[in-house]
């Protein structure tokens, strides 16, 4: 079910329309027409954005606020919370515009920022004990329509509650690696720019979320009636 950590030059493919991102000069090449087109877009739009062309924000919001959206899902189960904080992400991007690199990918340099909105925020010692009580909890948007029902619904349902509940007991650190190369598809390379971190320090981390999902989801399956 799950993939490896894999080399600074390969790319994993995304699990949700909102997963995905590569660099200018080798666009992903398993992402989606519309998914690739609105990655393309991103870059273009936050070259002008940081040339001053305050009209090109527009394009800019649209095609990078699912996805600094789902990042900010993902760190923290909290919808409310994600939408919240994807507004201060986008004022941050707006005052960092001129520190943007003219050519560069623009997802990593928004997930930087976005990441910094996360964990500031985490920082707040009323916040911190909020976001400790509520990860591990389902988001409050459906992940089915309401009328969809059956086994593979359920076991399905029961696996992403064991992986929510697995990432959220983790170290923040293997956390933001684990999912930033499976979910959003970055690269080793594009994933350490956004942590500050060695390559290296990103696959062991990686790696050792992938070992703790690993053996949660055996242990989940091992159950009497759990799922195989």
């Amino acid at each position: 079910m799950w993939v490896g950590v894999h080399d600074s030059g390969t790319r994993v493919a995304p699990t949700s329309p909102m997963a995905g991102s590569s660099p200018k000069a080798t666009p992903y090449a398993a992402a989606p027409a519309a998914e690739a087109q609105a990655i393309s877009l991103l870059d273009a739009a936050m070259d002008r954005y940081a040339s001053g062309e305050d009209s090109a924000f527009q394009t800019l919001y649209r095609n990078g606020a699912p996805r600094v959206r789902g990042f900010l899902m993902r760190l923290s189960g909290d919808a409310a919370l994600a939408d919240d904080l994807t507004q201060e992400a986008f004022l941050r991007i707006h005052r960092a515009r001129g520190s943007f690199e003219p050519g560069a990918a623009a997802l990593p340099w928004v997930f930087a920022i976005t990441r910094n909105v996360f964990l500031d925020h985490a920082r707040r010692p009323k916040v911190h004990r909020l976001v400790a009580s509520s990860q591990g909890q389902p988001p409050s948007e459906r992940e089915a329509p309401p009328d969809t029902q059956g086994e593979e619904v359920a076991i399905a349902n029961e696996m992403l509650g064991v992986v929510r509940k697995t990432l959220a007991g983790l170290p923040v650190l293997q956390r933001e690696a684990f999912i930033l190369l499976r979910f959003e598809g970055l690269s080793v390379t594009d994933a350490a720019q956004v942590l500050g971190a060695t390559e290296g320090a990103v696959k062991v981390r990686a790696f050792r979320a992938y070992e703790a999902l690993r053996d949660a989801l055996a242990q989940e399956e091992s159950k009497p009636g759990g799922s195989r």
